[in-house]
Protein backbone atom coordinates (compact mmCIF):
# COMPACT_ATOMS: atom_id res chain seq x y z
CA UNK A 1 0.00 0.00 0.00
CA UNK A 2 1.37 3.31 -1.01
CA UNK A 3 0.43 6.81 -0.38
CA UNK A 4 0.17 9.54 -3.14
CA UNK A 5 -1.07 13.49 -2.94
CA UNK A 6 -4.38 14.17 -3.90
CA UNK A 7 -3.56 16.77 -6.25
CA UNK A 8 -1.23 14.60 -8.02
CA UNK A 9 -3.50 11.74 -8.19
CA UNK A 10 -6.41 14.29 -9.62
CA UNK A 11 -4.00 15.19 -12.55
CA UNK A 12 -3.00 11.67 -13.65
CA UNK A 13 -6.81 11.04 -13.69
CA UNK A 14 -7.80 13.99 -15.90
CA UNK A 15 -4.49 14.02 -18.49
CA UNK A 16 -5.31 9.75 -18.65
CA UNK A 17 -9.25 10.84 -19.72
CA UNK A 18 -8.30 13.22 -21.91
CA UNK A 19 -5.40 10.99 -23.42
CA UNK A 20 -8.00 8.33 -24.70
CA UNK A 21 -10.60 11.40 -26.07
CA UNK A 22 -12.67 12.32 -23.30
CA UNK A 23 -13.79 16.01 -23.03
CA UNK A 24 -11.60 18.01 -20.66
CA UNK A 25 -15.39 19.18 -18.85
CA UNK A 26 -16.05 16.02 -18.52
CA UNK A 27 -12.82 14.23 -17.45
CA UNK A 28 -12.84 17.23 -14.25
CA UNK A 29 -15.94 15.91 -12.98
CA UNK A 30 -14.83 11.99 -13.83
CA UNK A 31 -11.44 13.14 -11.48
CA UNK A 32 -13.19 15.42 -9.07
CA UNK A 33 -15.33 12.83 -8.11
CA UNK A 34 -12.92 9.80 -8.29
CA UNK A 35 -10.42 12.17 -5.95
CA UNK A 36 -12.98 13.43 -3.38
CA UNK A 37 -14.80 9.82 -2.80
CA UNK A 38 -10.98 8.05 -2.40
CA UNK A 39 -10.33 11.40 0.18
CA UNK A 40 -13.30 10.56 1.92
CA UNK A 41 -12.34 7.19 2.65
CA UNK A 42 -14.99 5.40 0.07
CA UNK A 43 -12.08 3.56 -1.35
CA UNK A 44 -14.45 0.84 -3.39
CA UNK A 45 -15.78 3.59 -5.62
CA UNK A 46 -12.35 5.73 -5.51
CA UNK A 47 -9.49 5.98 -7.82
CA UNK A 48 -9.36 2.38 -7.69
CA UNK A 49 -11.97 2.42 -10.77
CA UNK A 50 -10.01 4.56 -12.97
CA UNK A 51 -8.45 1.47 -15.13
CA UNK A 52 -12.01 0.13 -15.77
CA UNK A 53 -13.19 3.62 -16.57
CA UNK A 54 -10.25 4.19 -19.27
CA UNK A 55 -11.16 0.90 -20.29
CA UNK A 56 -14.82 1.30 -20.61
CA UNK A 57 -13.98 4.20 -23.28
CA UNK A 58 -11.82 2.81 -24.86
CA UNK A 59 -13.76 -0.21 -25.67
CA UNK A 60 -16.76 2.38 -26.81
CA UNK A 61 -19.46 1.98 -24.12
CA UNK A 62 -18.53 5.72 -23.10
CA UNK A 63 -19.75 8.18 -25.47
CA UNK A 64 -16.55 10.63 -25.99
CA UNK A 65 -18.16 13.35 -28.05
CA UNK A 66 -21.71 13.02 -26.08
CA UNK A 67 -24.65 14.90 -27.19
CA UNK A 68 -26.28 15.69 -23.20
CA UNK A 69 -29.70 17.79 -23.41
CA UNK A 70 -31.55 18.89 -20.74
CA UNK A 71 -35.39 19.01 -20.71
CA UNK A 72 -37.20 21.19 -18.28
CA UNK A 73 -40.72 19.92 -17.61
CA UNK A 74 -42.14 21.92 -15.19
CA UNK A 75 -40.94 24.73 -12.36
CA UNK A 76 -39.38 22.11 -10.75
CA UNK A 77 -38.33 19.45 -12.86
CA UNK A 78 -36.36 18.10 -15.53
CA UNK A 79 -34.79 15.16 -17.18
CA UNK A 80 -31.12 14.81 -18.31
CA UNK A 81 -30.17 12.42 -21.16
CA UNK A 82 -26.82 11.55 -20.50
CA UNK A 83 -26.59 9.87 -23.97
CA UNK A 84 -23.98 7.92 -22.44
CA UNK A 85 -21.21 9.75 -21.46
CA UNK A 86 -19.38 8.93 -18.01
CA UNK A 87 -22.31 9.10 -15.06
CA UNK A 88 -19.96 11.20 -13.09
CA UNK A 89 -20.67 13.99 -15.53
CA UNK A 90 -24.59 13.33 -16.31
CA UNK A 91 -25.69 13.48 -12.80
CA UNK A 92 -23.50 16.30 -11.48
CA UNK A 93 -24.42 18.41 -14.58
CA UNK A 94 -28.27 17.45 -13.47
CA UNK A 95 -27.49 18.58 -9.81
CA UNK A 96 -26.90 21.82 -11.43
CA UNK A 97 -29.81 21.79 -13.40
CA UNK A 98 -32.14 20.56 -9.81
CA UNK A 99 -30.21 23.61 -7.75
CA UNK A 100 -31.31 26.05 -10.80
CA UNK A 101 -34.69 24.81 -10.28
CA UNK A 102 -34.55 24.91 -6.50
CA UNK A 103 -33.23 28.23 -6.35
CA UNK A 104 -35.94 29.69 -8.36
CA UNK A 105 -38.80 27.28 -7.27
CA UNK A 106 -37.76 25.98 -4.24
CA UNK A 107 -37.11 22.71 -5.30
CA UNK A 108 -35.73 20.72 -7.65
CA UNK A 109 -35.22 17.36 -9.58
CA UNK A 110 -33.95 15.90 -12.84
CA UNK A 111 -33.98 12.08 -13.45
CA UNK A 112 -30.70 10.86 -15.62
CA UNK A 113 -31.42 8.30 -18.37
CA UNK A 114 -28.66 6.92 -20.82
CA UNK A 115 -26.04 7.04 -18.13
CA UNK A 116 -23.31 4.81 -16.48
CA UNK A 117 -21.59 4.26 -13.51
CA UNK A 118 -21.30 7.35 -10.94
CA UNK A 119 -19.28 6.23 -8.62
CA UNK A 120 -20.22 7.81 -4.91
CA UNK A 121 -23.65 9.28 -4.58
CA UNK A 122 -22.46 11.52 -2.17
CA UNK A 123 -20.39 13.54 -4.94
CA UNK A 124 -24.21 14.94 -6.35
CA UNK A 125 -25.88 15.35 -2.96
CA UNK A 126 -23.30 17.42 -1.38
CA UNK A 127 -23.35 19.82 -3.96
CA UNK A 128 -26.55 20.79 -3.28
CA UNK A 129 -25.36 21.24 0.11
CA UNK A 130 -22.64 23.86 -0.89
CA UNK A 131 -25.31 25.59 -1.66
CA UNK A 132 -26.97 25.85 1.61
CA UNK A 133 -29.79 23.00 -0.08
CA UNK A 134 -30.94 19.75 1.25
CA UNK A 135 -29.29 17.35 -1.54
CA UNK A 136 -30.51 14.03 -2.41
CA UNK A 137 -29.47 11.46 -4.93
CA UNK A 138 -29.35 7.45 -6.07
CA UNK A 139 -29.29 5.27 -9.13
CA UNK A 140 -29.89 1.99 -10.22
CA UNK A 141 -27.40 -0.79 -10.85
CA UNK A 142 -26.28 -4.38 -11.99
CA UNK A 143 -28.73 -6.65 -9.92
CA UNK A 144 -26.77 -7.97 -6.93
CA UNK A 145 -29.29 -7.56 -4.34
CA UNK A 146 -31.05 -10.43 -3.09
CA UNK A 147 -34.24 -9.61 -1.99
CA UNK A 148 -36.16 -10.83 1.09
CA UNK A 149 -36.94 -14.81 1.01
CA UNK A 150 -35.39 -15.05 -2.57
CA UNK A 151 -31.78 -17.09 -3.83
CA UNK A 152 -30.71 -14.93 -6.55
CA UNK A 153 -30.42 -11.48 -7.14
CA UNK A 154 -32.38 -8.71 -8.53
CA UNK A 155 -32.48 -5.54 -7.36
CA UNK A 156 -28.85 -3.75 -7.45
CA UNK A 157 -27.11 -1.88 -4.92
CA UNK A 158 -28.92 0.98 -6.00
CA UNK A 159 -27.11 3.83 -3.84
CA UNK A 160 -29.23 6.77 -1.75
CA UNK A 161 -27.77 9.25 -0.49
CA UNK A 162 -29.18 12.55 1.95
CA UNK A 163 -26.93 15.90 2.30
CA UNK A 164 -27.50 18.77 4.65
CA UNK A 165 -25.35 21.92 5.21
CA UNK A 166 -23.94 22.47 8.92
CA UNK A 167 -22.73 24.84 10.69
CA UNK A 168 -19.35 25.11 11.33
CA UNK A 169 -18.30 21.41 9.75
CA UNK A 170 -19.20 19.75 6.34
CA UNK A 171 -22.71 18.76 5.88
CA UNK A 172 -24.12 15.76 7.41
CA UNK A 173 -24.45 13.30 4.84
CA UNK A 174 -26.02 9.41 4.47
CA UNK A 175 -24.52 7.81 1.85
CA UNK A 176 -25.38 4.46 1.14
CA UNK A 177 -26.20 1.14 -0.64
CA UNK A 178 -29.15 -0.48 0.30
CA UNK A 179 -26.69 -3.48 0.16
CA UNK A 180 -25.13 -4.21 3.24
CA UNK A 181 -22.21 -3.41 1.17
CA UNK A 182 -21.67 -2.27 -2.11
CA UNK A 183 -20.25 -5.01 -4.76
CA UNK A 184 -17.29 -3.39 -4.90
CA UNK A 185 -16.11 -4.00 -1.48
CA UNK A 186 -16.77 -7.75 -2.52
CA UNK A 187 -13.83 -6.94 -5.59
CA UNK A 188 -11.63 -5.62 -3.17
CA UNK A 189 -11.76 -8.33 -0.86
CA UNK A 190 -10.95 -10.76 -3.78
CA UNK A 191 -7.97 -8.70 -4.90
CA UNK A 192 -6.91 -8.41 -1.15
CA UNK A 193 -7.39 -12.21 -0.43
CA UNK A 194 -9.42 -11.65 2.44
CA UNK A 195 -13.00 -12.64 3.90
CA UNK A 196 -16.07 -9.79 3.94
CA UNK A 197 -16.08 -8.29 7.32
CA UNK A 198 -19.28 -10.17 8.21
CA UNK A 199 -21.48 -13.33 5.90
CA UNK A 200 -23.19 -10.52 3.81
CA UNK A 201 -22.94 -12.34 1.22
CA UNK A 202 -25.66 -15.17 -1.07
CA UNK A 203 -24.00 -18.09 -1.97
CA UNK A 204 -25.55 -20.31 -5.06
CA UNK A 205 -27.35 -21.92 -2.46
CA UNK A 206 -28.71 -19.14 -0.86
CA UNK A 207 -27.40 -19.27 2.25
CA UNK A 208 -25.13 -16.18 3.56
CA UNK A 209 -21.33 -16.13 3.25
CA UNK A 210 -18.25 -13.63 4.19
CA UNK A 211 -16.39 -15.73 1.47
CA UNK A 212 -16.08 -13.29 -1.60
CA UNK A 213 -15.28 -15.77 -3.91
CA UNK A 214 -18.25 -17.75 -3.77
CA UNK A 215 -20.71 -14.65 -3.10
CA UNK A 216 -23.10 -14.14 -6.31
CA UNK A 217 -25.12 -11.65 -4.26
CA UNK A 218 -26.07 -9.58 -1.55
CA UNK A 219 -28.19 -8.77 1.57
CA UNK A 220 -30.10 -6.09 1.77
CA UNK A 221 -29.13 -3.73 4.71
CA UNK A 222 -31.62 -4.13 7.64
CA UNK A 223 -32.80 -6.96 5.93
CA UNK A 224 -36.92 -6.25 4.81
CA UNK A 225 -36.00 -2.95 4.86
CA UNK A 226 -32.91 -2.58 2.56
CA UNK A 227 -35.32 -4.48 0.65
CA UNK A 228 -37.67 -2.05 0.50
CA UNK A 229 -35.11 1.12 -0.17
CA UNK A 230 -33.90 -0.80 -2.84
CA UNK A 231 -37.02 -0.90 -4.49
CA UNK A 232 -37.96 2.77 -4.25
CA UNK A 233 -34.56 3.70 -5.40
CA UNK A 234 -35.11 1.11 -8.47
CA UNK A 235 -38.71 3.19 -9.25
CA UNK A 236 -36.93 6.42 -8.88
CA UNK A 237 -34.60 5.50 -11.44
CA UNK A 238 -35.48 2.69 -13.74
CA UNK A 239 -38.75 3.34 -13.87
CA UNK A 240 -39.44 6.94 -13.49
CA UNK A 241 -37.12 7.00 -16.31
CA UNK A 242 -38.80 4.68 -18.90
CA UNK A 243 -34.94 2.71 -18.69
CA UNK A 244 -33.70 -0.57 -17.40
CA UNK A 245 -34.43 -2.01 -14.15
CA UNK A 246 -33.47 -4.71 -11.66
CA UNK A 247 -31.77 -7.80 -13.53
CA UNK A 248 -32.45 -6.56 -16.90
CA UNK A 249 -29.76 -3.75 -16.30
CA UNK A 250 -26.25 -5.03 -18.08
CA UNK A 251 -23.29 -5.68 -15.77
CA UNK A 252 -20.72 -3.19 -15.06
CA UNK A 253 -17.48 -5.16 -15.13
CA UNK A 254 -18.70 -8.20 -17.23
CA UNK A 255 -19.48 -9.03 -20.85
CA UNK A 256 -18.43 -6.72 -23.80
CA UNK A 257 -17.48 -4.04 -22.82
CA UNK A 258 -18.50 -1.87 -25.57
CA UNK A 259 -22.38 -2.48 -24.57
CA UNK A 260 -24.21 0.65 -23.64
CA UNK A 261 -25.69 0.44 -19.96
CA UNK A 262 -28.93 2.81 -19.66
CA UNK A 263 -28.11 3.47 -15.95
CA UNK A 264 -30.58 5.89 -14.13
CA UNK A 265 -30.33 8.34 -11.86
CA UNK A 266 -32.29 10.56 -9.53
CA UNK A 267 -30.97 14.28 -7.61
CA UNK A 268 -32.78 16.80 -5.85
CA UNK A 269 -32.38 20.04 -4.21
CA UNK A 270 -34.74 21.29 -1.87
CA UNK A 271 -33.90 25.06 -0.22
CA UNK A 272 -33.75 25.26 3.00
CA UNK A 273 -34.53 28.69 3.65
CA UNK A 274 -38.37 28.43 1.84
CA UNK A 275 -38.79 26.68 5.52
CA UNK A 276 -36.93 28.21 7.91
CA UNK A 277 -34.15 30.41 8.03
CA UNK A 278 -30.83 28.91 6.65
CA UNK A 279 -28.44 29.91 9.65
CA UNK A 280 -31.27 28.69 12.55
CA UNK A 281 -31.28 25.24 10.37
CA UNK A 282 -27.53 25.11 10.42
CA UNK A 283 -27.23 25.84 14.11
CA UNK A 284 -30.13 23.49 15.02
CA UNK A 285 -28.31 20.93 13.42
CA UNK A 286 -24.89 21.09 14.78
CA UNK A 287 -26.49 21.71 18.13
CA UNK A 288 -28.42 18.38 17.52
CA UNK A 289 -25.37 15.85 15.98
CA UNK A 290 -23.13 17.60 19.08
CA UNK A 291 -25.51 16.38 21.34
CA UNK A 292 -25.27 13.06 19.61
CA UNK A 293 -21.52 12.74 19.39
CA UNK A 294 -21.54 13.64 23.24
CA UNK A 295 -23.89 10.81 24.23
CA UNK A 296 -22.81 7.94 26.51
CA UNK A 297 -21.00 5.28 23.98
CA UNK A 298 -20.67 1.69 25.10
CA UNK A 299 -17.14 1.68 24.94
CA UNK A 300 -14.85 4.79 25.56
CA UNK A 301 -12.74 4.73 22.84
CA UNK A 302 -15.27 4.35 20.31
CA UNK A 303 -17.40 7.37 20.44
CA UNK A 304 -20.74 7.84 18.92
CA UNK A 305 -20.37 9.15 15.07
CA UNK A 306 -23.15 10.99 12.88
CA UNK A 307 -23.69 9.97 9.51
CA UNK A 308 -20.70 11.88 6.79
CA UNK A 309 -18.51 11.36 10.24
CA UNK A 310 -15.93 8.54 9.25
CA UNK A 311 -15.68 10.28 5.52
CA UNK A 312 -15.05 14.00 7.27
CA UNK A 313 -12.49 12.16 9.44
CA UNK A 314 -10.68 9.85 6.59
CA UNK A 315 -10.46 13.31 4.50
CA UNK A 316 -8.86 15.76 7.08
CA UNK A 317 -5.96 13.18 7.12
CA UNK A 318 -5.99 12.15 3.83
CA UNK A 319 -5.02 15.93 3.01
CA UNK A 320 -2.20 15.14 4.85
CA UNK A 321 -1.12 11.97 4.23
CA UNK A 322 -2.04 11.13 0.45
CA UNK A 323 -4.55 8.56 -1.00
CA UNK A 324 -3.61 5.49 -0.15
CA UNK A 325 -3.65 2.78 -2.96
CA UNK A 326 -3.49 -1.44 -3.55
CA UNK A 327 -0.33 -2.15 -5.39
CA UNK A 328 -2.30 -3.83 -8.20
CA UNK A 329 -4.31 -0.98 -9.25
CA UNK A 330 -0.53 1.46 -8.88
CA UNK A 331 0.45 -1.39 -11.53
CA UNK A 332 -2.50 -1.05 -14.05
CA UNK A 333 -2.60 2.66 -13.79
CA UNK A 334 0.89 2.60 -14.57
CA UNK A 335 0.34 0.06 -17.19
CA UNK A 336 -2.10 2.53 -18.49
CA UNK A 337 0.02 5.33 -18.28
CA UNK A 338 2.77 3.82 -20.43
CA UNK A 339 -0.14 2.44 -23.24
CA UNK A 340 -1.32 6.89 -23.18
CA UNK A 341 2.23 7.88 -24.21
CA UNK A 342 1.83 9.91 -20.95
CA UNK A 343 5.22 10.34 -18.86
CA UNK A 344 4.59 11.05 -15.15
CA UNK A 345 3.67 7.41 -13.59
CA UNK A 346 2.82 6.26 -10.15
CA UNK A 347 6.20 5.48 -8.22
CA UNK A 348 5.70 2.04 -5.89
Amino acid sequence: MNYYPHNKLKNICNKLLISVGIKNVIAIEVADCLIQTSLRGVDSHGIRLLPHYIRVARAGRINKIPNCKFKKTSPTTGIYDADHTYGHAAASFAMKEAIDLAENSGSGFVVVRNSTHFSASAYYALQASEQDMIGISCTNTSSMMVPTRGKKPYLGTNAITFSFPCEGEGPVCLDMATTQIAWNWVLKAKEEGKKLNSPWGINEQGDTTDDPNETIGLLPAGLHKGYGLGLVVEILCGILSNQTYGPHVSSMFDGDLSNKRYLSHFVGAIKISNFIDIKLFKTLLKNMITELRNEPPIDTNRPILVAGDPEKISEKKRLKTGIPIDDIIVDEINEIIEQQGLEEKLKL
